[in-house]
């Protein structure tokens, strides 16, 4: 290794290790500041990626920007980055760069009501999701299916959505079996499959894995709470000593 190829290994970890804090930051106090001041170390990542031909992580730098920008409320510069983003992934070969860009700028269609332009791209995202480079990674394509299928519903596409319902669910079963507990992703599955039920099926009732979803989520009462639930491993319960609750139980209370 040069000694300027060296400089640039150090610039790229001093750079990604100060990303990481602001980025930890952001998450810890919600400050947009915070976030901000990672997108501006990520356009010298992108600047230094390009200079050294690395660019699949230009393109990552760029889709992580864009979703710093996303979380800062700036729609507009963030799309901007998620175009050069699958730029980059399109001329490359990068499909795992493209999916995110693709699912990026699809949520900021569907944001804008470009909604038959959003139900294109976010179908892009999910065919480059198959394409990964990273196959033992499906947290992306969990993150496309949810997106696209409610994109799907809310333009009346359920022929399209029928048949990504029991992909999703496998997807969703897996990421559950590979942590060892039943995901939140999971759950929503199962309230894809009961909205494709109920479009199908208006006068029957809903599957019983439906019910059961849809019964353990109306049990929790904030958005923080059913975060947890189901996702957490068994804890000593506040209420009563060292009795542990068990798993489906409800993360705060116990009840």
């Amino acid at each position: 290794m040069t000694r300027k190829d060296t400089h640039h290994a150090t610039r790229d970890f001093i750079l990604c290790n100060f990303k990481v804090a602001h980025t930890t930051g952001m998450h810890a106090t919600g400050s947009t500041d915070h976030a901000l001041a990672a997108v501006r170390l990520q356009d010298r990542r992108i600047e230094l990626m390009g200079n050294r031909e690395r660019f699949w992580d230009q393109g990552e730098a760029m889709c992580d920007a864009a979703e710093l920008l996303l979380f800062s409320n700036k729609r507009q510069e963030s799309l901007l980055y998620f175009q050069r983003a699958r730029d980059v992934g399109a001329a490359h070969g990068f499909f795992s760069v493209e999916c995110k860009a693709c699912r990026g700028l699809g949520y900021g269609a569907m944001l804008e009501g470009r909604h038959e332009e959003g139900v294109d791209l976010l179908r892009n995202a999910l065919a480059a999701s198959s394409l990964r480079e990273d196959e033992d990674d499906r947290d992306m394509e969990l993150k496309v299916l949810a997106q696209f299928t409610e994109a799907l519903f809310l333009t009346h596409g359920i022929d399209e959505v029928d048949p990504l319902v029991l992909r999703y669910r496998e997807a969703a079963t897996a990421e559950s079996r590979n942590i060892g507990r039943v995901s939140f992703r999971e759950l929503s599955s199962l309230h894809v499959s009961a909205r494709l039920h109920e479009v199908g099926n208006p006068f029957t009732p809903p599957p019983l894995a439906s019910i059961m979803a849809d019964s353990v989520c109306h049990r929790f009462h904030n958005a923080r709470t059913r975060k947890h639930a189901l996702v957490e491993p068994s804890a000593p319960s506040r209420h009563s000593g060292n009795f542990r609750r068990p798993r489906g139980r409800c993360a705060l209370c116990s009840t």
